[in-house]
């Protein structure tokens, strides 16, 4: 079985790396109204509890997940985050997931983190990512499109969001397609 190590990725404009305790208080303040929406465990998400995910929670499986903080070169700080998870070594198949901050929201800086993250989970044998969006997140949609995936259909009620169950749509990215 392969694992995820604690790796930095670097693109043209970004760093890709674990997070450290230091990012806290950036993850923290990148959680805005937009992040809320989507996700639910940003409704009352805290300083301490970026820092526990930042020092422990980011770490927790690397047989099955892992998390890298978006760092922009032009601010040097973490402005977001995108993972990947849910890997099954046996069948080749993760999903990636991620979300960004305001400041650092239309820069094209999440499409470049998915491609990056897309080549690193391929180069360790991965044959398929799955990226899932709710239909009323097109932004997170024009992302999928943008680096590559194809949209193969709608999940019915697949994944909670802080408004309730949402349908998701699904897009894949296989391995040769970058």
């Amino acid at each position: 079985m392969t694992a995820f190590g604690p790796v930095t990725l670097r693109t043209e404009r970004l760093v890709l790396r674990p997070p450290e305790e230091h990012d806290a208080p950036d993850c923290f303040a990148a959680v805005d109204q937009v992040v809320r929406r989507w996700m639910p465990w940003a409704h009352g998400y805290t300083l301490e509890r970026a820092r526990q995910w930042c020092t422990k929670e980011a770490f927790r499986d690397p047989r099955r997940e892992t998390s890298f903080v978006i760092v922009p070169d032009r601010t040097g700080r973490a402005g977001g985050v995108i993972g990947i998870n849910r890997a099954d070594w046996e069948t080749g198949v993760a999903e990636t997931g991620y979300w960004i901050g305001p400041a650092d929201r239309r820069h094209g800086y999440v499409t470049e983190a998915v491609r990056e993250v897309a080549r690193y989970a391929f180069d360790l044998g991965l044959h398929r990512l799955e990226l899932l969006a709710a239909t009323g997140n097109l932004a997170s949609q024009r992302v999928a499109e943008r680096a590559g995936f194809t949209r193969e259909g709608v999940l019915r009620k697949a994944r909670p969001t802080p408004a309730g169950r949402a349908d998701m749509v699904l897009f894949s990215l296989l391995k040769g397609e970058l």
